[in-house]
């Protein structure tokens, strides 16, 4: 079994660059995976080993977590998907994933609000797309975590 990378992304796009890295970066046997709908991230939490996972703060095709038990759950058109993912299925108390290492990547600053949650939840790394230096700091992140 491949142990994997779980990318939750904005789009799509950011993913190229970011299997760039890792190519360059040399890991062997970590394989990147790009996910967007909840369907299909919790098919994979279930049938993978999972060694860290990148989550934006925004994913416009999750507006609710409907399809992990949860459709009360709003997500502000996704303007808050990655927070509510983490609140209420990586993060939950007794997830079984809540040992798994999560690096919220995302063009957005974060609120003093979102960094406290962040705090409480226990994520491990926050990277902003729009500053300079972000390819070394997901480099080193990328090192201390999965090698």
């Amino acid at each position: 079994m491949k142990r994997k990378i779980l990318y939750l992304p904005l789009d799509e796009s950011s993913a190229m660059e970011l299997r760039w890295i890792l190519e360059d970066l040399g890991l062997d046997g970590v394989e990147l995976d790009v996910v967007q709908t909840l369907g299909r991230l919790g098919d994979i939490l279930i049938e993978e080993e999972i060694v860290l996972i990148i989550i934006d703060t925004y994913i416009p095709a999750i507006h609710d977590l409907a399809p992990i038990g949860k459709p009360e759950v709003d997500t502000l058109e996704g303007s808050q998907a990655g927070f509510a993912i983490l609140q209420h299925l990586l993060r939950k108390k007794n997830s079984p994933y809540r040992g798994i290492p999560v690096l919220i990547l995302t063009v957005k600053t974060l609120t003093k609000e979102e960094k406290s949650l962040m705090k409480k939840l226990k994520i491990e790394g926050y990277i902003e797309l729009s500053r300079p230096g972000w390819r070394k700091k997901f480099s080193e992140f990328i090192n201390r975590y999965i090698r």
